[in-house]
């Protein structure tokens, strides 16, 4: 398949991906964030029948209950911060955007010129301006619509954290404005949100993203079709680079959906 981009033709096999969601195992790991419950599904039971074929039935027929933001890759719209929750399933309708992937080795607090919009101990760890700057600007002329932020240390285990347990990562106020700044549509992190676990309820860096791109508390703009995709986890064998994306999402009248962003490679 030929695409073409900011004047550029590039070519890419659709059939050749990568999938960058953690897979939902219902009643299996899951990451988890802020201790909810797990997701599970269990079999429709009506009357004597239970509906499941191991248990004498004709068919399977399970209830699934799930916490979208909490418990798996997702994405989500700015709804996720407004009375009107909206409509996710509406936004993504491109299937493949242009995209770059990079690798950022995340600092403590102190140790950067970074600033947040509530208090952060010194050793906490942070994606900075400086280094996602200094990462990115190698691609500054390749003009995605999409950045793909994967953290270091990245081991298989990060599909499976209890991050209440392992406090995450976080976005400095800096490091979401270059975001904006740089006119990304789409970004898909690797950790449970761009916001510290606790902000004083406050959500600065969505308010950034969704908002007038710097300030922590800006008025949202809730015609945005801009998304954030949490959870995501990128292997350690795919490099930095340009790429097409595929953020596949079912159509969830609602803030937020479980997806499955694929990255397809250039050719």
């Amino acid at each position: 398949m030929q695409i073409e981009h900011n004047q550029t033709l590039y070519k890419i096999a659709p059939n050749k991906v990568v999938d960058l969601s953690i897979p939902y195992n219902f009643n299996g790991q899951q990451p988890n964030f802020y201790n909810v419950n797990k997701g599970s599904s269990i079999p429709l039971k009506t009357g004597n029948v239970i509906w499941d074929v191991s248990k004498g039935a004709g068919c399977n027929v399970p209830e699934i209950s799930m916490n979208i933001h909490c418990s798996g890759t997702h994405t989500e719209s700015v709804g996720h911060l407004l009375e009107n929750s909206g409509d996710v399933g509406s936004l993504l309708m491109n299937p493949f955007m242009p995209a770059v992937l990079i690798t950022l080795d995340t600092v403590n607090f102190n140790s950067c010129k970074d600033t947040y919009h509530c208090h952060v101990s010194n050793k906490e760890q942070v994606i900075s301006f400086n280094k996602s700057f200094m990462k990115y600007k190698r691609f500054f002329d390749v003009k995605p619509d999409v950045l793909i932020i994967r953290t270091r240390p990245n081991p298989k285990s990060k599909k499976f954290t209890n991050f209440s347990d392992n406090r995450p990562p976080f976005f400095t106020n800096e490091a979401m404005s270059m975001i904006c700044d740089i006119k990304i549509k789409h970004l898909i992190v690797d950790i449970p949100s761009v916001d510290r676990m606790s902000d004083d309820g406050i959500l600065g860096n969505h308010r950034i993203f969704w908002g007038d791109g710097y300030n922590p508390n800006s008025k949202l703009n809730p015609e945005s079709t801009k998304t954030i995709t949490e959870l995501a986890y990128i292997p350690n064998t795919v490099k930095d680079g340009f790429y097409f994306v595929n953020i596949q999402i079912p159509h969830f009248v609602c803030d937020a959906a479980p997806s499955r962003p694929l990255l397809c490679k250039t050719m």
